[in-house]
């Protein structure tokens, strides 16, 4: 199962597994993640799985949210390792190895049709 580790500091603060479908991250005790510090908005950002992979969005938080140091627009897919920052905090974002393989696994299409337009000439 994936999991979140809350730094703040340089000191691991909580670890918490994504066990629902959504995971809330904010400053509002209603939470799943509960971080209180001014730089964090009530309700700051979702971590959310669409089969896979894994999800961050912004719910457009005052101070934004980051991921690898790039900024988060609207939503980014995470991968093994990535570091989230909200606020003063770190959120490292782990997969456990059936995540892993979970992740891997070969989406079917079916079949698959690609149509090209013709190149006409005028």
């Amino acid at each position: 199962m994936a999991k979140l580790i809350v730094v703040f500091k340089n000191k691991i603060m909580q670890e918490v597994k994504l066990a629902k479908e959504t995971v809330r991250i904010g400053r509002d005790p209603d939470n799943e993640i509960h971080i209180e510090n001014v730089g964090v908005s009530r309700f700051h950002a979702e971590i959310y799985r669409q089969e896979y992979p894994f999800y961050i969005e912004d719910m457009k938080s005052t101070n934004g949210t980051f991921v690898n140091g790039s900024f988060v627009n609207w939503k980014v897919a995470l991968n093994d390792g990535d570091r989230i920052t909200i606020g003063k905090h770190d959120l490292i974002f782990q997969l456990e190895a059936s995540d892993y393989r979970e992740s891997k696994k070969k989406i079917d299409f079916g079949e698959t049709v690609c149509i090209r337009p013709e190149n006409k000439r005028r």
